[in-house]
């Protein structure tokens, strides 16, 4: 008897798991694939926007960067010779 106790209350359980599972919803594939990802929401979705933000503001940074490298060498009147970039390369 125990035991016949103790598998309905295992079904129960069990069926009580499976009607919480609902329907997933539906994901917008176009927009997984714009964010390079295999779905479109997930739960590190605010980590992952912080990134892309750092990620564009490096972006800026380093064109900055190469603009003022060629500012420099420009006033500098070209490279010079013994310049140590070049013959590190």
């Amino acid at each position: 008897m125990n035991r016949i106790a103790g598998l309905a209350l295992s079904g129960l359980v069990l069926l009580g798991l499976a009607a919480c599972g609902g329907k997933p919803e539906a994901q917008d594939e176009e927009a997984a694939k714009a964010l390079g990802r295999d779905t479109d929401k997930t739960v590190f979705d605010d980590m992952i926007q912080t990134q892309d933000k750092a990620r564009a503001v490096e972006g800026v940074t380093f064109a900055q960067k190469a603009a003022m490298d060629a500012a420099i060498e420009s006033a500098e009147g070209g490279t010079s010779e013994g310049d140590p970039k070049e013959e590190q390369e």
